[in-house]
């Protein structure tokens, strides 16, 4: 590997907040590429064996295998992925924010195990696929925090804030996991606990990764959707690309090829033709206790990111011509 530092472009946030239809958008342009929630390459891609974003066994993935050679100069182990499993959860989990944030300002050398690993997997998706700019939708601040104190990785982020009463609908649909090819489902989670988190990774981005300014963008989804080719730019901008061509077929229709994701929303298979549209299917379908206790859990953030306190219910919802566009 060249030893140049790798520039990552990570989408911060909370769950489907819409990073992996974003991800994938950034993934056609000319010289990114789209790896996903690359932090969950260990456990999801080599362990559980879910399917990589062309389809097959992030394991068997020729781009994987080829990448992990690259990097460690043979494939990696079931021992393997467990020893750096343990490594990263000895970081990124929320009990360790204390710990993150005393040494917020000490920027440790490539000495620490976690971040050379994480370094020469870097380097090695950017050599093997000859890309400028990974795009990196693994969402978690502590995650982000941590590749901001690799010597090996340039880091912007892209903060993706979703109003947190669309998020929580989303978190209490049922909704099919297709990694396996069974008929196993997504994590679904109460109101309750998705606004605490939801609250928590907003603040934790704005705490860990929003400085500098000119290293950080903060995009609302529902901007992203209203024009996704200004928020394409602007983010492609970030981290010093302006690309001559986008993959849009009009101002909110995007034609998506397959992309080599290790891990995310469903919408990731999806190939071919996608409209964009804002999504208010939760302002008829979130219940009012549910409605109101995300409110009152959120309303400092909701206030800071410009969302109205009261959302008149809609009898009719705005959809997508195609619902895995939606949700990310």
């Amino acid at each position: 590997m060249t030893g140049e530092r790798v520039k990552v472009l990570y989408i911060a946030g909370s769950g489907r907040s819409g990073s992996t239809i974003l991800d994938r958008i950034l993934g056609q342009l000319d010289g990114f590429f789209s790896a996903g929630e690359l932090c969950n390459l260990w456990d999801r891609g080599l362990l559980a064996h879910r399917k990589c974003g062309c389809g097959v066994p992030v394991d068997q993935c020729p781009t994987w295998t080829g990448i992990l050679a690259t990097g460690f100069g043979r494939q990696l182990d079931q021992a393997d992925a467990t020893r750096v499993i343990a490594l990263r959860r000895g970081w990124v989990r929320v009990r360790h924010i204390p710990k993150v944030l005393a040494t917020h300002w000490r920027r440790p050398g490539d000495g620490d195990e976690l971040l050379a690993v994480l370094g020469r997997l870097y380097g090695a998706v950017q050599e093997h696929t000859g890309c400028r700019v990974i795009v990196d939708s693994s969402k978690a601040p502590l995650y982000a925090e941590l590749l901001a104190r690799s010597p090996l990785v340039d880091l912007q982020v892209v903060h993706l804030v979703r109003d947190p009463r669309a998020t929580a609908y989303s978190w209490l649909r049922t909704k099919q996991l297709p990694d396996f090819g069974d008929v196993r489902q997504m994590q679904r989670l109460p109101p309750l606990k998705s606004s605490g988190l939801w609250t928590l990774w907003q603040t934790m981005s704005e705490l860990l990764v929003g400085r500098p300014r000119d290293r950080y963008l903060r995009l609302r989804y529902e901007d992203f959707v209203r024009d996704p080719q200004a928020a394409v730019r602007q983010a492609a901008a970030l981290v010093g690309e302006q690309p001559t061509a986008l993959p849009f077929q009009s101002a909110d229709a995007v034609r998506l090829q397959p992309t080599h994701s290790v891990s995310g929303n469903p919408n990731r298979f999806q190939t071919g033709a996608v409209q964009l549209r804002p999504d208010s299917e939760w302002m008829h379908g979130l219940g009012g206790a549910h409605r109101a206790l995300v409110t009152a859990l959120t309303w400092p953030l909701l206030l800071r990111y410009r969302y109205p306190l009261r959302v008149r219910r809609t009898a009719v919802s705005d959809r997508t011509a195609d619902h895995h566009a939606r949700r990310g």
